[in-house]
């Protein structure tokens, strides 16, 4: 929600409190002759300084007198200050926001390997945090600046361009080329198809998830060259089923997502043809003492799955690897297993 500064408030009760007693004096000064209209002229033009003459006829009143210079020099140099310092607000808001683009425009200059999240409603908001969360790089875009301060609230320090995501230049100034992936978030499928389809035009290689509000468009997202379509709709009624059939397996999945100090996940390690661990058991792995990793599965390169794999289970090069750890783990793990260096036997 929009939220207008305390500041500003400040300057504007201040505004509205000096034009009321200008109003009330000069009402008060006239008389019965005198209209709250021509009160209110008054007080504008003397604190503005105009000075398009006496129309409350203060020729004869001495008080009146004393009352319009005091106003003056009290109610001109406030109203002075106070714009003056308005403008010197905006000014500085302004140039705040220069700094911060700028800054921000550095920073995805030099990004890799990276992910893109199109579009930050409520959904792209939980994966901006998750991503943060798990210590990913990431460029959002969205069309409202205002999602700046959205992110700023959730204590989001990522980097952010103000764009439409569906055209070219916004999302090669994100630098989708060196991209590692794309979230297509938005609440219309049809930006989200002209999301993927660009995306992919641009980056053929890149992994795209999309949004799916009405799962009538899974199959158009997924022509379109999306690689993964999440239906909304479909995910909340399989996450109520489970609610109602295993809930202590949906209350440990919430447990670990929502733990901020030490964030368990189910995480992926890739073995790349040139690892060091090629053609050895995966025994030759020390996933406990590494980290304390959990091995879940093992996906083989042809697509076959091993679930709770032996230790004996030969180690094959593009095969992943399921583990259940922190981010942190995933990170040492995987240096380990692409690490051309490595000579351990």
């Amino acid at each position: 929600m929009f939220r207008i500064p305390k500041k500003l408030l400040l300057i504007i009760a201040a505004i509205i409190v000096i034009i009321l007693i200008g109003t009330i004096g000069f009402k008060l000064i006239g008389g019965e002759k005198t209209s709250f209209l021509d009160a209110l002229f008054m007080t504008a033009i003397t604190i503005s300084t105009v000075g398009y003459g006496d129309v409350i006829g203060l020729d004869d009143k001495p008080f009146g007198k004393i009352f319009t210079i005091l106003f003056i020099f009290v109610g001109a140099g406030t109203i002075a200050y106070l714009f003056t310092t308005l403008a010197a607000y905006i000014i500085e808001g302004e140039l705040k926001k220069v700094f911060r683009r700028r800054t921000m425009e550095k920073h995805i200059e030099k990004m890799n390997n990276h992910y893109i999240v199109c579009g930050i409603g409520m959904v792209g908001l939980y994966i901006v945090h998750e991503l943060y969360q798990t210590k990913r790089r990431q460029v959002v875009i969205d069309t409202d600046e205002g999602k700046l301060d959205v992110l700023k609230t959730h204590n989001l320090n990522v980097d952010m361009i103000i764009g439409d995501s569906t055209e070219n230049e916004i999302l090669q100034q994100a630098k989708i080329q060196k991209a590692k992936g794309l979230f297509a978030t938005t609440n219309s499928d049809n930006d989200n198809i002209v999301i993927v389809l660009t995306a992919k035009q641009i980056n053929p290689s890149l992994r795209v998830v999309s949004r799916c509000n009405d799962t009538k468009n899974v199959d158009k997202i997924k022509r379109a060259g999306a690689d993964a379509v999440i239906a909304l709709n479909y995910i909340g009624g399989m996450r109520m089923a489970s609610e109602m059939i295993r809930p202590n397996v949906t209350s440990f999945l919430d447990k670990m997502l929502r733990d901020t100090e030490t964030p368990l996940r189910v995480e992926e390690l890739h073995i790349p043809k040139h690892s060091p661990y090629i053609g050895k058991p995966l025994s030759d792995i020390d996933f406990r003492n590494l980290g304390n990793a959990l091995l879940v599965s093992v996906k083989k390169a042809n697509g076959d799955w091993i679930y709770n794999p032996y230790p004996g289970t030969v180690i094959e090069g593009d095969m992943s690897l399921i583990i259940l750890g922190t981010p942190e783990e995933r990170e040492i793990l995987q240096a380990l297993v692409s690490d051309e260096s490595n000579t351990k036997h």
